[in-house]
């Protein structure tokens, strides 16, 4: 008879561990339908004012709010293009505090930065571009027609740095250890 009140006394227990389970499984379920119902909306939210609700998120951010909790789980996609818009945003108003600018070295057409994380034409698919329309060209003849085709004023180190940093995109000539003068290094793309 000990046995069998043991037993009764263990189904009751794991009973009582299910039913808890469950009470706290259904109330996962609700807050994640209120979660789903909110992103739901946000998403449309992003779809049909996508302008205004960038100017909302920047507005927040500049204020230290940021983005509220629910909203930091919206899809990956919808808030990258928010965070795109805010960028652009902010940095046409902060023009002026780049130093790089301001001491005129480097200059691209306006915003090539936002541009090449919008998926746009990026410097080094620029440079690639050039040279592939005109191989074999050394760095400042590169620099002449990269201002001329893209309007992009820029200095020797800056496109060394690009065609040295990708090397699986362009490749040059062997340098004239010797005189430098008779044979400048040209490059080409791959």
């Amino acid at each position: 008879m000990n046995s069998v009140g043991t037993l009764q006394k263990r189904l009751h227990d794991e009973t009582a561990a299910v039913e808890k389970d469950i009470e706290s499984h259904h109330q996962q379920v609700e807050a994640l339908s209120r979660r789903l119902e909110g992103l739901k909306r946000a998403a449309e939210l992003f779809d049909s004012e996508q302008a205004a609700i960038a100017e909302l998120l920047q507005a927040g951010r500049a204020n230290g709010g940021g983005i509220p909790r629910q909203m930091s789980a919206a899809p990956a996609a919808k808030m990258q293009k928010a965070a795109v818009s805010i960028k652009a945003t902010t940095a046409r108003k902060q023009v002026g505090r780049n130093a790089q600018i301001d001491r005129g070295k480097t200059k691209a057409a306006p915003n090539a930065r936002a541009a090449s994380n919008n998926g746009g034409l990026t410097r080094v698919d620029m440079i690639g571009a050039v040279l592939r329309r005109h191989p074999r060209r050394t760095v400042r003849e590169l620099i002449a027609l990269l201002d001329r085709e893209y309007h992009w004023t820029t200095t020797e180190s800056a496109v060394t740095g690009h065609l040295y940093t990708h090397r699986d995109k362009f490749l040059h000539t062997p340098p004239d250890r010797a005189t430098n003068r008779n044979r400048p290094v040209t490059w080409s793309s791959k």
